[in-house]
């Protein structure tokens, strides 16, 4: 069997070339973003399913199921294709389940959100959990629990997160004392040999905007993230059948995310579904996919008002699309003033909404206007809410009044 490697094994793994022989019982893997934590989890589990000589089954756990599937699923399926081995895994989509043909081990994702499940498997080997920030403590312990029993090799779980708060109970639990076979390994986007130089730019940047963020993002050190933007949201599984009406928001990208988000109105309220967000993408590519995720092009679609041409192009492609009113202050007090829901499997997006905050000067005082850090969905659902909605004379939250223009 040939793996594709793109250079040799330890260029590969980078830094984390020495936690791919880690054996102890926790490896927690924690820094700044874009850092390579998780790519270094999944590569760590599909080498052993590979090479391991006993029978796996690895579980990899998220809060819940549609953001394990759009994160940890569909990475590992990315790896088991760029290393050249898709014809030797089956690959149940429905069930998330990966089974390596020539030895049976198997890679089992499962959301927090289906306890049943959960204790319904048996046998596990390893255990992989991605953002336990979203997880309690007693939820960890339950999981930990799971790890027991003779497996042939050593038994590990593996914590991927970003230390977005030093009040999380996961700097108390591994940080605030000593965890006996336990190794913590620190990352910044220094250690990832594949990162986007555009993106360490980015991270880079943060210095001068906004030292917390800074602090967390770029150094993946502990801190609190305060003055955060939205408070006003809910995220749901149990999501309507059917909308009064449904716009779009759409902010436009190539080295930066390009980033769509559908805006359904129920009851009064509006529901979010990220629907596209992708780094790379020519206008063309955009309009490929557009035609792919938008059922009816004549539900209007509001995009940022600073790319024209690309608006037009677009437009003769059939879509009902508009230049959005991008008033930033406006926009976030109108959207602030009424509560509205997000799609539990819009992973970007509530990762976006979870760190949306208020820049800070040097000196910490809050700025009326928001940190340029992972903002695209936000941009793209405030440009569909407040240009759709905001300029009517009525009252937000009178659905009598909410109708299409």
């Amino acid at each position: 069997m040939e793996i594709k490697f793109k250079g040799t094994d330890y260029d590969y793994f980078g830094k984390f070339t020495k936690q791919l022989y880690d054996e102890s019982r926790y490896l927690v893997l924690y820094g700044g973003a874009g850092s390579g934590k998780s790519w270094c989890a999944a590569q760590k589990i599909l080498w052993r399913t590979l090479f391991d000589k006993c029978k796996h089954r690895f579980l990899i756990v998220r809060k819940t199921r549609p953001s394990l599937r759009k994160s940890c699923f569909a990475l590992i399926n990315d790896k088991i294709e760029s290393w050249g081995l898709k014809d030797y895994f089956y690959v149940n989509r429905s069930e998330m389940i990966l089974e390596y043909r020539p030895n049976g081990n198997q890679i089992l994702f499962v959301g927090m959100d289906d306890q049943e499940k959960l204790k319904s498997i048996e046998h596990i080997t390893g255990i992989w959990i991605e953002e336990p920030n979203e997880i309690s403590e007693r939820d960890f312990l339950q999981i930990d629990l799971r790890l027991r029993g003779k497996t042939g090799s050593y038994k590990q779980l593996i914590l991927t997160f970003n230390p977005i708060s030093e009040l999380l109970w996961l700097n108390k639990h591994f940080f605030g004392k000593k965890i006996e076979n336990c190794t913590v390994e620190h990352s910044t986007v220094e250690d990832n040999i594949f990162i986007d130089p555009e993106y360490k730019k980015i991270l880079d940047a943060l210095k001068d905007e906004d030292r917390m963020y800074y602090q967390i993002y770029r150094l993946g050190q502990w801190g609190v993230l305060q003055n955060i933007i939205y408070s006003n949201f809910e995220v749901i599984d149990d999501w309507p059948v059917a909308f009064e009406e449904t716009f779009y928001g759409l902010d436009f990208g190539y080295n930066n995310p390009s980033a769509l988000v559908e805006v359904g109105i129920r009851d009064n309220i509006p529901y979010l579904n990220e629907r596209l967000y992708r780094t790379g993408l020519t206008n063309q590519d955009l309009i490929n996919l557009m035609n792919e995720l938008i059922l009816l092009k004549t539900d209007n679609i509001y995009a940022d008002s600073a790319e024209p041409a690309r608006i037009d192009e677009i437009k003769r492609d059939g879509f009902n699309i508009y230049p959005a009113d991008k008033s930033v202050k406006d926009g976030i007090d109108f959207v602030k003033r009424t509560k509205f829901y997000v799609k539990s499997d819009s992973v970007n997006l509530i990762k976006e909404l979870q760190g949306y905050k208020y820049k800070e000067d040097k000196d910490g005082n809050v700025l009326e206007e928001p940190l340029k850090f992972r903002d695209h969905l936000c941009d793209g659902f405030r440009y569909g809410i407040f240009t759709h909605l905001g300029k009517r004379p009525s009252q937000v939250g009178s659905v009598s009044r909410w109708v299409r223009r």
